[in-house]
């Protein structure tokens, strides 16, 4: 058994629990609040890799490898997290087939959309980029419907969406005016609405197949 060796920690927002390049000591579950999965380029650009949620876990693919950290994992609110050992994760997966599915699913699915990213970063310019990224941000499970629009809240600064495509945030600004004039979207104070999704779908389908 090996609940009673889990610790739980809170960490304040803004916190780093994991930096890229420590050791794999630890695997982490989210249960309540957000973390995000960002690196750092040498010049100190932030490249945001994804948010994590309550029941996402974080730190697996260390202790899968015994390699070092690939990225480094933030609060971006107050955090709760169940702390694992990296020998006790490792011996949950091996003795249950239940266990190893879920792990297997779960990686296949971070395989997927990663893939899905890697397209768009390299066949996408940044309006289609931005596209599917809004699309995404939309579907998503945490955002509100109110009325015909998608509320994203709290949305992405420009800067961060910056950081999700693969861009400067000047040019997230400029393509978010675009999409606002023409009434697909609109701006507000720390939230993004989403007013004809539809429209936005055709975009991003349209986007994709012209890039294929």
């Amino acid at each position: 058994m090996v609940e009673p060796r889990l610790r739980r920690l809170a960490a304040a927002r803004g916190r780093a629990l994991l930096s890229a390049g420590a050791r794999p000591d630890n695997v982490f579950l989210v249960e309540a609040g957000q973390a995000r999965v960002v690196l750092y380029s040498s010049a100190g650009r932030e490249v945001l890799v994804r948010d994590l949620g309550p029941g996402d876990i974080f730190g697996e693919l260390a202790a899968l490898d015994g390699r070092p950290r690939a990225a480094s994992v933030v609060a971006i609110t107050d955090l709760e997290v169940v702390m694992m050992s990296a020998a006790d994760f490792l011996a949950c997966a091996g003795s249950s087939s239940q266990a190893a599915l879920w792990l297997a699913r779960r990686l296949s699915a971070e395989v997927r959309r990663l893939t899905e990213k890697v397209f768009e970063l390299s066949a996408l310019n940044v309006q289609a980029r931005l596209h599917c990224e809004l699309l995404r941000l939309s579907r998503d499970a945490a955002v509100v419907r109110k009325g015909a629009a998608w509320r994203i809240a709290p949305a992405p600064t420009h800067a961060e969406l910056a950081g999700r495509i693969g861009t400067q945030r000047e040019s997230v600004t400029r393509e978010l005016r675009a999409l606002a004039a023409r009434g697909v979207i609109r701006q507000l104070r720390g939230t993004i609405e989403v007013r004809d999704l539809e429209q936005l779908s055709r975009w991003a389908a349209s986007d994709e197949a012209a890039a294929a």
